[in-house]
């Protein structure tokens, strides 16, 4: 049996690869038009998830950090 521990489908990254692939989620494009955008919505996360007991405190400041360095090696594209 396949292990599928730590795999994940990666969310398509703009409008024209999510029709390419018939991908029904929204791109990352259409999810978040600008990276300020997107660190407010990890920091967002972030502190729901301390308000649930699920997460420190102190790592929100490091969740907010990694999300603000955008630059994993499959995304090309930059958010504005």
């Amino acid at each position: 049996m396949h292990e599928f521990s730590g795999s994940y489908i990666p969310l398509p990254e703009t409008p024209e690869e999510r029709r390419v692939t018939g991908d029904p989620r929204r791109s990352i494009i259409e999810r978040y038009p600008a990276a300020d955008a997107y660190v407010a919505s990890i920091t967002a996360a972030a502190g729901e998830l301390v308000e649930e007991g699920l997460m420190l405190q102190e790592d929100v400041e490091r969740a907010t950090a990694a999300a603000a360095d955008w630059g994993r090696p499959r995304h090309d594209i930059k958010l504005r």
